[in-house]
């Protein structure tokens, strides 16, 4: 079984992991922990002012490696916890849903994990923008998690897609 973990910096992802890690697993699960870096807003690399590309390249660099810190740090709390469990991180730079989805399609995932910290109190809208994406052009199943707070709000604790 081929599970993509999909996490950002926010502390939903703390508790998608405590989530996972709190289940059981059959002895061949495989999981990907998968975090996609938006690109930054303005691109100083394309100024023709040395000192922005530099900067840019700079921040990007710190940004990528906080990245795969922050999932070094999830793979190793799954590791501990799911002993059997094959346990692989990925960085990856693009929109995140387009990012996601590509990954279950090029991995051939059975299923997403994926946080839902969407701030919307309308209950229609209880999944944010990126989880309803994944959700609707996902190649296997979703199962979006909410946050504490989330749930406290609306009752819920995750949904399968």
């Amino acid at each position: 079984m081929k599970i993509i973990i999909a996490v950002d910096d926010s502390p939903s992802s703390g508790e998608l992991i405590r989530s996972v890690i709190g289940r059981k697993w059959p002895a061949d699960v495989n999981f990907k922990i998968l975090t996609v870096l938006e690109p930054t807003c303005v691109s100083y690399a394309d100024l023709s002012v040395s000192e922005y590309a530099h900067t840019a390249s700079e921040i990007y660099t710190k940004r990528k490696a906080a990245a795969r810190h922050h999932c070094e740090a999830m793979r190793h709390k799954l590791e501990e916890a799911v002993s059997s469990a094959s346990v692989h991180f990925e960085v990856r730079e693009g929109a995140p849903w387009a990012e996601i989805v590509s990954a279950a399609v090029e991995w051939s995932a059975d299923k997403i994990l994926i946080g839902a910290h969407s701030k919307d109190v309308c209950p229609h809208n209880m999944i944010g923008s990126v989880s309803r994406t994944v959700a609707n052009h996902a190649p296997c199943s979703v199962e979006v998690v909410s946050t504490a707070p989330h749930r406290n709000k609306h009752g819920r604790a995750s949904a399968v897609v």
